[in-house]
């Protein structure tokens, strides 16, 4: 039976009806924004004069310094571990700016979008995406796809229109909003010589229009003229002026990260020790969107077995336990999960109750668990493969 708005008006639904997944959406927005994960063994511990954290087991202790060292903490930073989180990090930035680097090095994290020296040349980036070269850029674009309105879903795509004088292809507001003067690299620099990397006078170059109060980069306050960019955006086999959205790919928290196997974006990954396998020797392809700073043959971990086991243990000291257990406030009412049709390869053998033309659906019941949360841990994804 239809519901009644649509058996009593001319058009099948109400206006609330057509949009309910939008509502929903909205309303699982709101209610995970609530489940704050901070009760790990690396919140409880102390910390030094910089935030840093003292107290946790002496393996972990040391596999945090690995992490470090990797450079694994330039792509997983912040308090999320993440710098996808990009409005909490440019926050805490200005509170605690060694965090995020130091007086030698550090990384951006106020703006959505940033240029980098990666594989594929100098190339924007849409700040919390990254390419690993887990696969070949052909098997699944990412970030490098569109909206149903054929809109790109990456602010780097955006933002090159924008520099091409295309203000029309900017569809999200922050993009207009960019400095270029907030990039890790600059785009264009002052100087009378060509460069292959970056725009010059020789190009055509304007300073930006917005402010430059507490740029990240004091120097890259230049942008090419919008011919320049048309320009450049017409030479097929460019080194500058890239966009890496193909191939890039969220990057994730490492929050909890001992629960939320299987890996990567592909799933392709099923424990953390496949994980380090695949940075330590330096990702499985060098696709154009891939990040030669961050992720390269990792030797030290290669030949020294404890040091693995050391990194491991601090990533699983970022496991809160209330999750591990489903505690308040991760706990959550029964919820059944529609796992295809009654039956088996070859034929169905109940019918849908509400068409008999249609099969019935089969579900997966996840028990309630209250507030106190479950007797058995939540296990790693590994333990259920057969």
């Amino acid at each position: 039976m239809p519901p009644l708005s649509s058996a009593t008006h001319s058009t099948p639904y109400r206006q609330v009806e057509a949009n309910f997944a939008m509502f929903f959406a909205l309303a699982l927005q709101i209610y995970q924004s609530t489940l704050i994960s901070d009760d790990s063994p690396f919140d409880r511990s102390a910390v030094d004069e910089h935030g840093i954290p003292v107290n946790l087991s002496a393996s972990a202790q040391r596999g945090m310094d690995i992490f470090r060292d990797s450079h694994c903490a330039l792509c997983h930073i912040g308090p999320n571990f993440t710098s996808s989180a990009v409005v909490t990090n440019g926050i805490l930035q200005k509170l605690n700016p060694h965090a995020f680097g130091n007086s030698t090095f550090r990384v951006s994290t106020t703006t959505v979008v940033t240029s980098l020296s990666l594989t594929g040349g100098m190339m924007f980036q849409d700040t919390g995406f990254s390419g690993t070269g887990v696969t070949p850029v052909e098997n699944d674009i990412g970030l490098g796809g569109t909206d149903p309105f054929g809109n790109p879903l990456s602010f780097s795509d955006q933002y090159l229109q924008l520099l091409g004088g295309n203000v029309s292809g900017v569809v999200d507001p922050y993009v207009a909003n960019v400095r270029p003067c907030d990039l890790d690299t600059s785009i264009a620099i002052e100087s009378n010589n060509p460069h292959p990397l970056f725009f010059t006078r020789v190009d055509g170059i304007q300073r930006q229009k917005q402010n430059t109060v507490n740029c990240f980069n004091p120097a890259g306050i230049f942008i090419p003229t919008i011919n320049a960019a048309l320009t450049e955006l017409s030479k097929p086999k460019r080194k500058r002026f890239l966009s890496a959205a193909n191939g890039s790919f969220k990057i994730p928290t490492l929050r909890n990260i001992e629960l939320t196997g299987p890996y990567m974006h592909n799933g392709g990954m099923a424990t953390l020790d496949e994980v380090l396998a695949f940075y330590t020797r330096g990702g499985n392809f060098a696709t154009p969107p891939k990040e030669f700073a961050k992720i390269f043959a990792l030797v030290d971990l290669r030949l020294a077995p404890q040091k693995r086991t050391d990194l491991l243990n601090f990533l699983k000291s970022l496991t809160d336990d209330r999750v591990r257990y489903e505690k308040a406030p991760f706990d959550h009412p029964e919820i059944r999960v529609p796992h295809g049709h009654i039956g088996d390869n070859s034929s169905i053998t109940k019918q849908n109750p509400m068409n008999a033309s249609l099969a019935a659906d089969q579900f997966l019941v996840i028990p309630a668990v209250g507030a106190a949360g479950r007797i058995q841990p939540l296990q790693s994804f590994d333990r259920f493969l057969q």
